[in-house]
């Protein structure tokens, strides 16, 4: 038997009680309320998901039970009953977010048809829930989304190196979520409360990194106008993070060593150490193998960070997740408010066909710049910029331009660019041009025509000129 909770509001006690004992037809969680102040004592203590309530009773009458119902439980759905002569009043009602209404006299067969179509709306929002549940669940970890074998392997990996206190080298080409990575384990180890601290080798000249991660006293060096602590010292109790490690010049290295195995930092200008205890994941976009053979890392430290080596895969190699991270991406942009945007099958064969050189970042450029070009609810191939494509946006634009002017130049640049790109490739002929950018004969002409390009291509002169059935899946208008 269904346990939803229907609540049955009616000043009439026989109409009420002759509802609910028809409803327990539809659920065994059935409950009785005489009026709308009574109805609210009961729908604080459980909300219900169904709620059919008399639109005319004393004092506070149904619609205002409605409105008041729709701000406090949004998901609850709420079926109104009214005599045949307030059915303007219902109709008013589901304007204002009512389910349904039933008139009265109304027979039991209605009141059970109307009542199963909102409980068959709930089951059915309540299993998509589930099911996108299930995905965050199974593609989805501390931020890393992946359905890719490989991909899950470094997950098995992390979740297994995580509660341990080893020091972890994450490998991998730039943009493929190396730092989510190392959050990842932060996230799924004993230290998870403490904080993660994340520095980039590569940012600073020598000194500078030295006093970063070590600290110094004041006066250490020209600038230092303070004592502070070093980021060994600020992630004490939690990570820390050195990326791009092996941009360290060699004499770096050798001091990073030597805290690795005292525990201990020695900062600039200062006579005595300092103990930390921190757990240190390293990271690299270089071959540490190559590294070692050209001697521009050192080979102790190399082996005190591998410990446990974890390779994050180039999103060449994870072409399946290619539409999963797109869409990631573009929900992450659409606002609750903004129209759901979607990507063409079209859109999503260039998105895979591509090779991605500066990977998963690069793709969320990618999408966020499809999302901008985008006019439509639909991202097409025309959409998508890929790699050495330039939208060509010029320095200072956003010194006197307001956003959308600004917006509409760039798309116009970008428009004009791609249409004669694909007519100079299509030899100006105007229906294979429209068929290598996915769109329809009409709509290419419709852009040549705005761009004031329409003379220079013979065959754009006609519009109508027939054209093979092709599918067309995305626009640039």
């Amino acid at each position: 038997m269904n346990s939803h909770r229907i609540l049955v509001v009616d000043d009439k006690r026989d109409l009420a009680q002759g509802v609910a004992l028809i409803l327990k037809k539809l659920s065994d969680n059935i409950a009785v309320a005489y009026s709308v102040e009574e109805a609210l004592e009961l729908l604080e203590q459980f909300p219900a998901n169904i709620v059919l309530s008399d639109i005319r009773m004393p004092g506070r009458d149904g619609v205002s039970f409605l409105d008041y119902t729709r701000e406090r439980w949004p998901s609850t759905r709420v079926i109104l009953f009214t005599a045949y002569g307030t059915i303007e009043s219902a109709v008013s009602a589901m304007k204002r977010g009512a389910f349904d209404y039933l008139t009265k006299p109304f027979d039991n067969d209605e009141l059970l048809v109307v009542t199963s179509r909102a409980l068959k709306e709930i089951k059915d929002e309540e299993e998509i829930e589930r099911l996108r549940a299930e995905v965050r669940g199974t593609y989805a970890f501390h931020g890393i989304y992946s359905r890719d074998r490989h991909m899950m392997r470094v997950i098995e990996t992390i979740r297994r190196v995580a509660p341990t206190n080893t020091t972890v080298l994450v490998c991998g080409e730039s943009g493929t979520g190396k730092e989510l990575v190392a959050r990842a384990i932060h996230a799924e180890g004993n230290r998870s409360q403490g904080p993660f601290v994340a520095f980039n080798a590569a940012a600073l000249p020598e000194n500078l990194a030295e006093a970063e991660l070590f600290g110094c006293k004041k006066g250490a060096y020209t600038g230092a106008d303070r004592d502070r602590k070093g980021l060994f010292q600020e992630a004490h109790g939690g990570t820390l993070l050195i990326d791009e490690i092996c941009s360290m010049p060699l004499g770096l290295q050798s001091k990073v060593l030597r805290a690795l195995q005292e525990r201990e930092v020695l900062p600039l200008g200062s006579g005595s150490t300092v103990k930390f205890e921190v757990r240190v994941i390293a990271a690299t976009n270089l071959d540490p193998k190559r590294l070692l053979k050209e001697e521009k890392l050192r080979r102790d430290l190399y082996y005190r960070l591998a410990v446990m080596r974890i390779t994050v895969p180039p999103l060449r190699e994870r072409v399946e997740d290619i539409p999963l991270l797109a869409n990631v991406f573009l929900e992450r942009l659409v606002s609750p408010s903004d129209t759901p945007k979607s990507i063409s099958p079209r859109a999503l064969r260039l998105l895979i066909s591509h090779d991605w050189p500066g990977n998963v970042r690069e793709l969320q450029n990618v999408i966020e710049r499809a999302a901008l070009i985008s006019c439509g609810d639909e991202i097409g191939p025309g959409d998508i910029v890929l790699e050495d494509d330039d939208l060509d946006w010029p320095s200072g634009v956003t010194d006197d331009v307001a956003y959308e002017e600004a917006k509409r130049e760039a798309i116009e640049r970008f428009q004009r660019r791609y249409v004669e790109d694909v007519m100079a490739k299509a030899a100006g002929n105007v229906s294979v041009a429209s068929r290598k950018a996915g769109i329809t004969r009409a709509a290419l002409y419709r852009i040549l025509k705005r761009l004031g390009l329409v003379s220079e291509y013979s065959d754009a002169q006609n519009p109508h000129k027939e054209e093979p059935e092709q599918e067309t899946t995305g626009s640039m208008t």
